[in-house]
């Protein structure tokens, strides 16, 4: 969907009492790209989820760090993948509406919030004859 070559999503459930906010961590290897860039990227698309999702929030500054030519990334990478030049960390928190579960349901908010604002942008298009092919 976004273009990565490869990903991996690793879950940590957290029996917590009281229960924490969901936070989540994304990491990227970048081949190509200015930090500034990728930096301004990354937080207007926070900006933009966070008009459907109001809990949701960069928890702090995206980090762009450049790769040493000599640290070793083959058993992430595998044979024949470009040599990424940066290391991209993103911190989110997602705190629920509270409407109908608890704040610290972002995970299930998000969720919600998503289908309802892919179903608005499906209406728009179809109200405008657009054919929902071309919305893939």
């Amino acid at each position: 969907m976004g273009g990565a070559g490869r990903g991996k999503a690793i879950i940590v459930l957290n029996p917590a009492e009281p229960p924490m906010i969901m936070r989540d961590t994304v990491l990227c290897l970048v081949d190509d790209g200015d930090p500034a860039a990728i930096t301004a990227g990354v937080t207007e698309m926070a900006e933009q989820v966070a008009r459907y999702v109001p809990g949701y929030r960069l928890k702090q500054q995206v980090q762009v760090i450049p790769i040493a030519d000599d640290e070793p990334l083959d058993t992430l990478l595998g044979a024949g993948a470009p040599r990424p030049r940066w290391k991209v960390s993103v911190f989110l928190e997602v705190e629920g509406a509270a409407h109908y579960l608890p704040a610290y349901a972002g995970n299930l908010d998000i969720m919600t919030s998503a289908a309802l604002r892919t179903a608005e942008l499906l209406a728009a298009h179809a109200g405008a004859g657009v054919p929902a092919e071309a919305l893939r």
